[in-house]
């Protein structure tokens, strides 16, 4: 746990601990964390410009973080009140309206920047060819999927991971903004860190 005596660099461990541990227990962020690693490759890939890309990052880093802390509040109420009441529901719905307002804000973001431009879009597309497509679903994929409880192979784990940092990789090769592949990344990292702390038996039930 992360305070005021710890140094900056524990403190940053212990704010990537918070999410790796969402990532392993949370559905939502999982989604989240998939539909980041997309909206990372439409960044690096796509023809827009400095605003419009950091509009985009800006919004999925504000969903995850959202999803993040929604977590927390769930965690926190279940500690403060363990059996049924109307206030704990009503603060756990509340923090949920919040994350869905801004997924919601997200979508209407990428529509008003990528809706007047779908020629553009469409022309890009098939100028990149099938690589980078596949690339995108590959990372996006291994970001949702990685840290999904149950017991699954190494092989399998290894596998996905694998698939999944080729994909960015390959995203990176065509890109024309390496922000997006950041981002697509560092969702993918999170996955891979939520994939770890569930094969050492450190996530419980997935809300």
């Amino acid at each position: 746990m992360g305070g005021p005596g710890h140094p900056l660099r524990a403190s940053f461990g212990f704010a990537w601990d918070g999410l790796v541990e969402g990532a392993a227990r949370s559905r939502n962020l999982r989604i989240h964390l998939g539909l980041g690693a997309l909206a990372g490759a439409f960044v690096a890939l796509a023809p827009l410009s400095g605003a419009e890309r950091a509009v985009l990052i800006g919004c999925a880093a504000v969903v995850i973080a959202a999803e993040a802390a929604n977590s927390a509040l769930e965690a926190t109420v279940d500690l403060a009140s363990p059996g049924r009441s109307e206030r704990a529901r009503i603060a756990k719905d509340s923090a949920a309206g919040a994350v869905l307002a801004l997924a919601a804000g997200s979508v209407l973001a990428l529509a008003a920047v990528a809706g007047p431009r779908l020629a553009e879009l469409a022309a890009r597309a098939r100028a990149l060819g099938g690589w980078p497509v596949l690339g995108a679903g590959a990372a996006a994929v291994a970001a949702g999927l990685l840290p999904t409880p149950g017991r699954r192979p190494l092989a399998a784990d290894l596998a996905l991971g694998a698939a999944g940092v080729a994909g960015v990789l390959v995203v990176g090769a065509w890109a024309e903004a390496q922000a997006g592949t950041a981002l697509a990344a560092l969702c993918l990292a999170v996955a891979a860190g939520g994939a770890a702390r569930r094969r050492r038996g450190g996530a419980g039930h997935s809300s």
